[in-house]
């Protein structure tokens, strides 16, 4: 078996933490994979299956990860078959711990269910019922808020919740739920908030503060893209005769952006922001109409007033002694939220137990309530008993996708893995997390991969004990290991990723500079023939004037008549059909309607359709026509049956439905109503036609469904 120089060092590397940073395509399943068979056959220091636990993203991931490495001892037993040591190790693959995060923490809880003081016949819930449970436990926490009369809740509903319901508060209390648990310790979670917010309550102090620290960031990268893309314009197309005066209003430009970043103080930049005036588009003369990169030109002048007035509006129209004063009045009205979502938490929790039932991040906390004894002031944890039992069982811990996981998982992890048992194994990209949303937190990839000595120092000056970036911190460091070469794709289509992504991916958009030390490499052994043709990039460009609505519907359509075309050049030029395949990133409601599409432009195509019965196009059309028989101010259905032959009307008539009625609040019409509405104004009298013909015919429906079942 033929490893990569940095696949070789991953596998054999021993005694320390390993992060292997691998890209897509470098073969980490296989490296994984390797290492742990290799562990279980070492001569000197063999383990057992047993004494690995292995943590992945997917049940798949986790399923296709015990296959391969049955199938590695498998293949030694046939060189050896009197083995007997090997033999129990393939009959133990099916018992190992090989599984999700979730899975773990689920037999966790089931083997110390009594410590946990949980049932185990406990199960996870279905979305619909925790949602239920969910929506009553609002209800609850609501009632008993308002009939408390406390006057912090009552400024915190005037504040908050203005109109004629809860909504907005309800939402308030989901959304701080939700962040809370992606905390270790909710308490000391509150504790760094609220020292936020008493830095937010004083100009003295505002600027130390999180908030500020990212806002002053975040406005440094918009204005610090936008000069380069000045600057960028001033190289390509300017220094022409015919464009002295766009040159002078760019450089202009350019000029006030560069006085922009240089102003430190908050305040000065709130006044350079009030002061700041640009010059309006000079009229193009006939020369300069003549000028080819005249619209650019103008273009990218009308972008910088448009971005420098929206940070503007959504920074600096505001005094910060005035936003310190607000602050310090909404204080009690975030230690109201705190209350509400602490008791909404409590409730939510109390009515699982009382079922039985839970979900998966309450998995995780149960789990993690089993695995420390205690936090210290520092937020440190203290291992219980349970995870010193782990840690003394597992002699070797891998954990796949290491980029997506969030703090609870991490300090899971770090209490199974004690300082110094040097036995954690980690992979993963932080170029593919994908999961902020979940809470994922690309940032521990992150400090362990700026804390982990690289492979080469790790060779020159033995195994690391001590952090690269601050010696001083005596935390533990390990060694990470780079997998760039890819074996998945052919050098034109690496080459295309690593332009395009060398130019957009930066540590602050992205967590990661896309440097060479990480861009994609051909690998050899991988499909490594010489392309005669580059790889090419067609962009289809929406257009942001129309309605949301008009481009949604004609996204898949438009980009499939892209296709069909290039397919048609390609056939030309004397491919086949069988030479070209349409790969998208997920076929969920897309691939259907390109086949259908390209077989109608004449174009043979097929797709490996996953959708059951009733996710089928038809059967959808004619749930979607029921639904709004039972009820027609169902916008989502209404739009799916009018764009059908039922209503037969087309995306843009559909559009046309909502931008041309002469009602100034139309955006707050149901189709429906809209449809009222045209039929009564409108110009078109084939869309009237067609619209007429449509509610006829579903009236008729309306008015019989009352004697007869739906």
């Amino acid at each position: 078996m033929n490893f990569t120089k940095e696949q070789e060092q991953a596998v054999r590397l021993r005694d320390c933490d390993i992060l292997v940073s691998a890209g897509a395509g470098a073969g980490k399943t296989r490296v994984l994979v390797s290492r742990m068979a290799e562990m279980i056959l070492d001569e000197e220091h063999p383990l057992s299956v047993n004494d690995f636990l292995v943590m992945t993203f997917t049940n798949a991931a986790a399923e296709e990860m015990r296959e391969r490495i049955t199938a590695e001892l498998d293949l030694r037993l046939e060189k050896e078959p009197q083995n007997r040591r090997l033999r129990r190790q393939v009959r133990l693959m099916k018992h190992a711990d090989i599984s999700t995060v979730h899975s773990f923490c689920n037999r966790l809880i089931r083997t110390h269910f009594n410590e946990a003081g949980i049932d185990p016949s406990f199960r996870i819930g279905e979305e619909g019922e925790l949602f239920l449970l969910r929506q009553k436990a609002m209800e609850d926490v609501l009632e008993e808020a308002y009939e408390s009369g406390r006057e912090s809740f009552r400024r915190f509903v005037e504040a908050y919740a203005p109109g004629k319901n809860d909504r907005m508060i309800e939402n308030l209390i989901e959304e701080m739920y939700r962040f809370s648990r992606g905390f270790p310790d909710r308490d000391q979670w509150l504790i760094a908030v609220r020292e936020e917010e008493r830095l937010l309550e004083s100009p003295e102090t505002v600027t130390k503060s999180r908030a500020f620290l990212t806002l002053s960031a975040r406005v440094r990268g918009v204005l610090e893209a936008l000069l380069a893309e000045v600057e960028a314009g001033l190289d390509l197309f300017c220094g022409a005769p015919e464009s002295e005066r766009f040159d002078a209003l760019l450089t202009e430009d350019a000029e006030k952006i560069q006085a922009l970043l240089e102003e430190e103080d908050f305040d000065a930049l709130c006044e350079a922001f009030a002061g700041l005036k640009l010059a309006n588009l000079p009229r193009a003369n006939k020369k300069e109409k003549e000028w080819p990169y005249l619209e650019e030109a103008q273009a990218l002048h009308k972008t910088v007033r448009e971005e420098l007035q929206q940070i503007r509006q959504d920074y600096f129209l505001y005094d910060l002694r005035e936003l310190c004063r607000e602050n310090r009045e909404l204080s009690g009205c975030f230690e109201e939220l705190i209350t509400l979502s602490g008791r909404y938490e409590e409730l939510y929790f109390q009515s699982k137990k009382d079922r039985n039932v839970y979900d998966f991040d309450d998995l995780e906390h149960i789990a993690l309530s089993l695995l420390v004894e205690s936090y210290g002031e520092d937020g440190q944890p203290t291992p219980s008993a349970v995870a010193k039992e782990l840690s003394e069982k597992y002699k070797a811990v891998f954990v796949d996708e290491y980029q997506d996981t969030n703090l609870v998982q991490e300090t899971i992890l770090n209490t199974i893995c004690r300082e110094g048992n040097n036995n954690l194994f980690v992979v993963g990209d932080v170029k593919q997390s994908i999961y902020r949303f979940r809470q994922a937190r690309p940032d521990l990839f992150l400090s362990r991969y700026d804390r982990y000595h690289k492979t080469e120092e790790a060779a020159a000056g033995g195994l690391p004990t001590e952090s690269q970036e601050n010696p001083a911190a005596g935390q533990p460091a390990g060694v990470r290991v780079e997998l760039r070469d890819n074996f998945r794709s052919v050098p034109g289509v690496l080459g295309l990723c690593n332009l395009v992504f060398s130019r957009l991916m930066d540590r602050q958009f992205g967590g990661v500079d896309y440097t060479e030390d990480i861009a994609l490499r051909p690998g050899k052994g991988g499909p490594m023939e010489q392309e005669k043709e580059e790889s090419e990039m067609l962009l289809l460009i929406e257009d942001a004037e129309k309605d949301n609505l008009a481009m949604e519907v004609h996204s898949v359509e438009a980009e499939t008549a892209m296709i069909a075309r290039r397919i048609r050049g390609l056939l030309e030029e004397g491919y086949g059909y069988g030479d070209m395949v349409i790969l998208l990133r997920s076929d969920a409601g897309r691939a259907e309607v390109m086949a259908e599409f390209l077989t109608a432009a004449g174009i043979p195509a097929v797709c490996e359709s996953r959708t059951g019965y009733f996710q089928t196009r038809e059967v959808q059309l004619v749930l979607n026509y029921l639904a709004i028989v039972d009820n027609v101010y169902q916008d989502i259905p209404m739009a799916s049956v009018l764009l059908s032959s039922i209503g037969g009307l087309t995306e843009e008539e559909l559009a046309r439905l909502r931008v041309l009625t002469s009602a100034p609040t139309r955006q707050e019409y149901a189709f429906f109503d809209l449809i009222e509405i045209y039929l009564a104004e409108g110009k078109d009298e084939g869309l009237r036609e067609k619209l007429d013909r449509f509610v006829e015919q579903l009236l008729y429906f309306r008015r019989k469904k009352k004697e007869m079942p739906l």
